[in-house]
């Protein structure tokens, strides 16, 4: 699989949720925004259906969860919940303070080993649970044995099942609510899962996971885990555990808002509804193409790939001051606790088949506080198929520039180099300055086509940002394996870019909570 491919899958991936993705551009991406924040504070750190098989838990053990919500004063519930750790972000903890946890004594054991669920919150958006892995004598075994754990970018270690193990939530009707994706990790495996985060502390972890729109209306929802395999031990730990979603269903409000906008490219975008839960705040937008829209893409075919475009709306929520309290842009000045929590992306299969339903989900907004929905502009992923070729030895003498809807990409030197196995590698030196990412292809004067090692953060380095712009400026040693000698001749293909394509700020109020 060549960068050209990570690249596309990796932005559709961050907006859609059900694409395969491999690790190497989908990292680098992820991470971009985070990379800024802790250059300019080192103390920042920062999904096709499951098979039906999965569904099929023979030999379950249903245990039920308490029903009564559990509530306390704060420091009582520090105690109490696993959820109130000030490293979960603060829909969490609140959420938990106000008494939506439901504490459970789920348990199954084989072969001497227990998998024990301690606590579970959920509201309409999102499912965690605390569990732990106990001996035969009680003692502790590390949580995150389930997991292969590959470190993805700077401090950032995602962890995938093995084997046939599986985690999800299901509704009443036995349909499958959990979000899924589907990872390439470090070692070359294919890994669909469910979990969108595991969170270790001590000798528990949690696991979250992202709920479809199916969940909203679910009275009980149903958490589900077929573990096959434990260590170096083999065996079959499954439970089925009903959560109860009553408390948390009647604390959602829903708030229609119904306001539409047409870009001039011709996509109507239409505020549906903001959404407040227990733990977080949603905005509900539904994208289409009016007819003159898509007269009108016919002569873009960089917009495409294949017979599929890959765009998203983007947008700012300010407050009643003019301050941004949430954004859906990768802007390297916003505060992790501004950006989405979750993005869910919904296509209907219906006639309409270019009618598309986003859901950010957001950190919850004040339910005293008045907010503007302000219209941004939309990302799109285009195609350009754009080449240049050049002599090495001219490259020695000035560099050389490929320009794309003012995006640059800028070639200074290649030179022989090592890698970190110490096996010889070209070392390209590359200088970005884009929305957010240029993805090229490199060749030679035999047509060869060389690959890119892309997952190497040692080598990369973000030199500034432009937050007039939302322009970074990203200098890196791209590492070119297999080349073992300097070719005559290169020719540079830039096979992707993601482009913002603004629009005329267009604002929508939106409603207040009490109203």
């Amino acid at each position: 699989m060549n960068s050209h491919d990570d690249l596309v899958k990796q932005k559709i991936e961050s907006s859609i949720n059900h694409i395969p993705v491999p690790e190497s551009i989908f990292a680098f991406a992820k991470e971009l925004p985070f990379q800024m924040e802790k250059q300019q504070n080192p103390k920042l750190i920062r999904k096709p259906k499951w098979r039906k098989w999965l569904a099929a838990a023979a030999a379950s053990i249903f245990i039920g969860i308490s029903t009564g919500a559990y509530i306390s004063p704060t420091f009582a519930a520090y105690i109490k919940s696993f959820f109130i750790r000030p490293e979960l972000d603060e829909g969490l903890q609140t959420a938990a303070k106000e008494g939506f946890s439901q504490k459970t004594e789920a348990a199954v054991t084989d072969h001497g080993i227990t998998f024990r669920i301690k606590e579970v919150m959920a509201d309409t958006n999102r499912l965690i649970f605390t569990y732990s892995l106990e001996d035969k004598n009680g003692k502790s075994i590390d949580p995150t044995i389930l997991f292969e754990k590959n470190q993805w970018g700077p401090e950032r270690t995602m962890y995938f099942v093995k084997g046939l193990d599986a985690f999800y939530i299901t509704n009443e009707k036995g349909e499958i609510v959990s979000t899924y994706t589907t990872y390439q990790t470090k070692t070359g495996r294919m890994v669909s899962q469910s979990i969108d985060q595991v969170f270790p502390h001590g000798h528990y972890a949690d696991l979250m996971f992202a709920l479809k729109d199916k969940a909203r209306e679910a009275k009980r929802l149903f958490i589900y885990i077929d573990i096959h395999q434990i260590g170096a031990v083999e065996g079959q730990w499954k439970l089925k555990i009903p959560v109860n979603m009553n408390k948390s269903m009647a604390a959602t409000k829903t708030i229609p808002v119904d306001k539409t906008y047409v870009t001039k490219d011709g996509l109507q975008v239409t505020v549906k509804n903001l959404v407040h839960s227990p733990t977080l705040t949603s905005i509900d937008i539904e994208t289409s193409w009016t007819e003159e829209g898509k007269e009108r893409l016919k002569s873009h075919p960089e917009y495409w790939l294949g017979s599929q475009m890959f765009y998203q709306p983007l947008f700012d929520i300010v407050d009643g001051n003019g301050n941004i309290i949430a954004t859906s842009l990768p802007r390297g000045d916003i505060k992790k606790s501004k950006r989405p929590v979750f993005v869910e992306e919904k296509a209907p299969s219906s006639q309409r088949s270019d009618i598309i339903r986003w859901r950010y989900s957001f950190l919850p907004f004040s339910p005293n506080g008045t907010y503007t929905f302000v219209f941004r502009g939309v990302e799109r992923t285009e195609f350009p198929n754009q080449s240049l070729t050049f002599s090495v030895d001219e490259l020695k003498k000035q560099p050389v520039f490929l320009r794309y809807k003012g995006n640059t990409l800028t070639i200074h030197q290649l030179r022989l180099g090592a890698n970190k196995e110490n096996e010889p590698v070209g070392i390209l030196e590359v200088e970005t300055n884009a929305y957010l990412a240029m993805d090229f292809q490199l060749s030679d004067e035999t047509q060869h086509v060389y690959a890119i090692n892309t997952e190497d953060f040692r080598r990369t380095a973000i030199i500034s940002y432009d937050e007039k712009k939302m322009m970074y400026k990203i200098k890196s040693d791209a590492e070119i394996e297999g080349m073992d000698k300097i070719p005559k001749q290169l020719t540079i293909t830039l096979k992707s870019v993601i482009v913002f394509d603004p629009s005329e700020n267009w604002h929508v109020s939106l409603p207040v909570r009490n109203e």
